[in-house]
């Protein structure tokens, strides 16, 4: 069966090594690319962080939220064991970048969390799609990975595709500015962060 995406890879060197670098693409739009770091010395079950972008912080290092700081501890480990980071360019959670800036203002003027703010934007509050993430997992042929995360949701959607997951987490300790964003995530959309169990 032929691919439905088209593929380039080259190899990057980082702060945190050599990685070889893939390019999935599906189509014209920037969202409709995947890019994935892979480091082939995986001495066990391979290591897997799919990140979605978040330009705010891994830009501008915007201070409200942990993204940035996932990223490069998920691309060290990867460095040092082995595995993939798979990198989705959808921001917001796959709202878009428009949606995720009115959000970002509601909070600012009116003080809603993340949360609220999509609710009163009539968008769910994770409408991220994993099908293509699948579909890179599968090229890799892979069945059985260490799935770097907090978030439930994203443990189903690669269970439900047939890959066995054992989960590894990437919790970050929150700063002041942090606090409220990663406290909306763990009460209200069930993400599994120990700092803020109820």
């Amino acid at each position: 069966m032929a691919n439905s995406f088209e593929l380039e890879t080259t190899t990057i060197d980082t702060k945190f090594g050599s990685f070889i670098f893939h390019c999935f693409s599906w189509g014209s739009h920037e969202e409709d690319n995947i890019l994935v770091l892979e480091n082939k010395n995986t001495k066990s079950t391979p290591l897997v962080r799919i990140q979605s972008a978040c330009y705010t912080a891994e830009i501008f290092r915007s201070l409200d939220c942990d993204c940035h700081a996932q990223l490069s501890k998920s691309q060290q480990l990867i460095a040092n064991e082995g595995g993939y980071l798979v990198y989705m360019l959808c921001d917001g959670r796959g709202a878009g970048l428009l949606n995720k800036v009115r959000g970002l203002e509601l909070g600012r003027l009116y003080g809603m969390d993340t949360s609220e703010a999509y609710r009163h934007l009539n968008i769910e509050q994770d409408p991220r799609n994993y099908s293509r993430v699948n579909e890179v997992l599968r090229h890799f042929e892979l069945k059985e990975i260490q799935l770097l995360t907090n978030n439930p949701r994203k443990i189903d959607a690669i269970v439900d595709s047939g890959i066995e997951v054992t989960r590894r987490p990437l919790e970050i300790e929150s700063t002041v500015t942090s606090a409220p964003y990663l406290k909306t995530k763990a009460l209200k959309m069930g993400h599994m962060l120990t700092e803020f169990k109820k």
